[in-house]
């Protein structure tokens, strides 16, 4: 499934922002970019999970301040763990043992996945692959239904056009 420009919603994973603002699009670079991921924040259209959050803002410097940026209110793409997230999360859980390391290990990828089924949107990683005996999350969104992006696909879909 491809993603569609207009009202799309994202569930962005801890590692799409770092692919974002660490690997390929730094804010000093690509202002537009960031201001484009700004203007998702504000529609409401990205969400990041509690979960993801937390990882966020216990990454790297980059990534950290960014997220707290207390004036540019970023923390408002932050979705609640309700009921229905949590009941979907630990559902993925028992459909894949061993992928969630307690404490260690994709602790909060359940729950990027979790966010996409109850939102119904797509999930947006910097992974790739997996598979049955070492699931990641694009193979895990592909076993549930759930539609799987880059950052890039993110870019394009938006229609997101740089200038020099």
């Amino acid at each position: 499934m491809s993603l569609a420009a207009g009202r799309q919603l994202y569930s962005f994973d801890t590692s799409a922002l770092i692919d974002g603002l660490e690997r390929f699009y730094p804010i000093k670079n690509f202002p537009g970019i960031w201001e484009g991921i700004d203007s998702l924040i504000d529609d409401g259209r990205l969400l990041v999970s509690e979960e993801a959050w937390r990882e966020a803002v216990s990454a790297d410097a980059p990534l950290k301040e960014w997220c707290e940026d207390t004036a540019a209110g970023r923390d408002r793409c932050i979705c609640s763990t309700d009921d229905v997230v949590a009941t979907t999360a630990g559902e993925i859980v028992f459909q894949f043992p061993g992928w969630v390391t307690r404490g260690k290990k994709n602790t909060a990828d359940p729950f990027v996945i979790a966010v996409a089924e109850a939102h119904t949107c797509g999930v947006i990683s910097g992974e790739t692959n997996g598979g049955p005996g070492r699931p990641k999350i694009p193979y895990v969104c592909a076993q549930r239904g759930v539609p799987h992006h880059r950052f890039v696909d993110v870019i394009v879909a938006e229609g997101w056009v740089l200038h020099r």
